[in-house]
């Protein structure tokens, strides 16, 4: 067992089922966050540079690992 073992458990089974939800539609929806950005500035530099849609993009729609 691992300290992510029952995280992990817990997503497989909203995977199981809802399966017609590409992973990171599925990810979002099981976290229960409004949405989960991708962003080329690091963590903490995020706040500061909020406003540049251009540098993050919501992940809603990504297919597989590295869209």
């Amino acid at each position: 067992m691992t300290r992510n073992s029952e995280v992990l458990a817990s997503f497989v089974a909203y995977c199981t089922a809802h399966p017609s939800e590409r992973f990171w539609q599925a990810l979002l929806n099981w976290s229960g966050l409004n949405y989960i950005t991708h962003t080329a500035f690091p963590a903490a530099m995020v706040n500061e540079h909020a406003n540049y849609q251009d540098k993050c993009e919501d992940t809603y729609y990504w297919e597989g690992r590295n869209s």
